[in-house]
């Protein structure tokens, strides 16, 4: 068996001709479906008007809770004078989840990608809305 050191290496044994080398890796976007089978009652979606967001050590937790609606019009008169501040509010908490560093990173990805197509479609819309009215003053 020959030890690599008595072999020359491409560029000493063809010092004037091009090595071939491998192009550096380029990072690529893949789609892939992914399709979650349901357990128990997890296909029922769970209804959350309120969320808090807490950081662990490379875990976040998101917790999903219920607030009543006559507890959300309250909230709304907090800072109104004369009105007191309660010390606490009564909820129920819908869901609490454990989420890595890397998929908190990935569901704001989804959520602002979401976020900018509702403001897209709206806008188309009012431009749309526009248009309409123009033409009908016209």
């Amino acid at each position: 068996m020959k030890s690599n050191k008595e072999s020359p290496t491409d560029a000493q044994a063809l010092p004037d001709a091009d090595v071939a080398r491998p192009a550096p890796a380029v990072p690529q976007s893949v789609t892939v479906a992914v399709r979650l089978q349901p357990v128990e009652h997890s296909q029922q979606p769970v209804f959350s008007n309120f969320t808090t967001v807490q950081a662990g050590t490379g875990v976040v937790f998101i917790d999903f809770g219920f607030l009543e609606p006559q507890t959300i019009a309250n909230l709304a008169r907090l800072g109104q004078p004369g009105v007191t501040v309660p010390e606490a509010i009564g909820g129920t908490l819908a869901c609490r989840m454990a989420l890595s560093i890397d998929t908190v990173a990935n569901l704001a990805n989804q959520l602002n990608q979401l976020l900018r197509s509702a403001a897209a479609a709206q806008a188309q819309a009012a431009q749309g809305a526009a248009q309409s009215a123009e033409e009908q003053s016209n």
